[in-house]
């Protein structure tokens, strides 16, 4: 008896990687995309409930993961697999990678046991029943450019050639197709098996790539894509017992109201203490990036988002200290990148693109 037979779509499942900065609408597009590829979609939540805020336009049910040891992962994956979920999102593969670098510490020595749990979380993703989309955060980089200056003079100065998610090396080849979201809501396919897809941008993708992806696996003619619109909610399947306790329904998101979280509320005085801000500082960083102008104002999540800020905003502090650079240097680079000349009135992804830029200069030897 011959040990081949013949190869068909049979029961293929499609594997979609989508990357962006945050902001650029990875999870808006996934549960879109989702909602027009199966019946029953279970999303894995790494990014502190954000996905939630989308559940009055998409019905799917969510598992916020607090660890995000692969471990962690693998068990959401399989636990959404028993109760026959339809489609799977993971959002975002990327703090899985932050906690494999954790795990394998500085030295190489810890890798040799962490690539095997990478590997086990790669597996059950390819070998998951259900179609699978992974959001992963993306990167900026920058290579060192030689321009001329206004005085003649030959100077030096990082210039933004793309971004790659914030994953292993080469993490895009495990999946069908990969894309990379930028802040107009446009995909650019990257990578693609599906040759209908292959080096094509969509607007604010969901059904036109659900149809193609569909009428690839069943090897059929793609059809005209209609006006993109929300589904009606799918049925609902009864989770298996594991299940019931990770998955729940996502509620839609009730209007922010002030703060109430007093250990982030402490937190970001402590930290604005420590970096000794003036009132004028703050004032321009929370205008810049929740357009309001005192600490008071902001909800919990807010609060959050801005802790992560000021988290960046010290890692850059570092940077700067390590390439020993003066605030003229450092003042600069911002205004030739950004046109703005203090870092407080940077926004998220302005400062997360400098601490990006910073990261990838050589230390001065001086």
């Amino acid at each position: 008896m011959s040990m081949f037979k013949k190869a068909t779509k049979a029961q293929i499942k499609i594997r979609l990687a989508i990357s962006g900065a945050s902001g650029s609408g990875k999870t808006f597009s996934a549960l879109s995309i989702a909602s027009y590829l199966g019946k029953s979609i279970a999303l894995i939540d790494t990014e502190h409930g954000s996905a939630s805020r989308y559940a009055d336009k998409f019905q799917f049910d969510v598992c916020e993961l607090e660890n995000h040891h692969p471990g962690q992962y693998i068990q959401a994956i399989q636990a959404a697999e028993q109760a026959s979920y339809e489609v799977i999102i993971i959002d975002s593969l990327s703090h899985a990678w932050f906690s494999e670098l954790e795990l394998a510490g500085k030295g190489f020595d810890g890798w040799k046991n962490v690539r095997p749990l990478e590997r086990k979380l790669i597996d059950a993703m390819i070998g998951s029943k259900a179609h699978i989309i992974a959001t992963m955060r993306s990167k900026t980089e920058y290579v060192m450019e030689e321009y001329t200056a206004k005085d003649g003079r030959s100077k030096t100065a990082p210039k933004k050639i793309g971004t790659a998610p914030v994953q292993s090396s080469g993490i895009e080849y495990e999946f069908d197709v990969a894309g990379e979201m930028d802040y107009q809501h446009i995909l650019t396919i990257s990578k693609s098996r599906c040759p209908e897809l292959t080096d094509r941008t969509f607007l604010n993708p969901g059904r036109e790539i659900a149809e193609i992806l569909k009428n690839w696996m069943q090897g059929t003619e793609p059809q005209p894509a209609a006006t993109p619109q929300f589904v009606a909610p799918p049925p609902k399947v009864a989770p298996a017992p594991m299940a019931s306790k990770q998955l729940k329904v996502a509620a839609p998101t009730p209007k922010p109201s002030p703060a109430t979280n007093p250990a982030a509320s402490s937190a970001v005085a402590d930290t604005l203490h420590r970096l000794k801000w003036t009132d004028f500082q703050i004032q321009n960083c929370l205008v810049a990036n929740f357009n309001k102008v005192h600490p008071t104002e902001l909800t919990d999540e807010e609060l959050l988002d801005f802790l992560d800020y000021l988290a960046v905003f010290e890692a850059t502090s570092a940077e700067v200290k390590r390439l020993k650079w003066t605030p003229e240097q450092g003042k600069d680079v911002l205004k030739l990148q950004f046109g703005i000349e203090t870092r407080n009135n940077l926004n998220f992804k302005q400062l997360s693109e400098f601490l990006e830029l910073l990261k990838q200069q050589p230390a001065n030897p001086n």
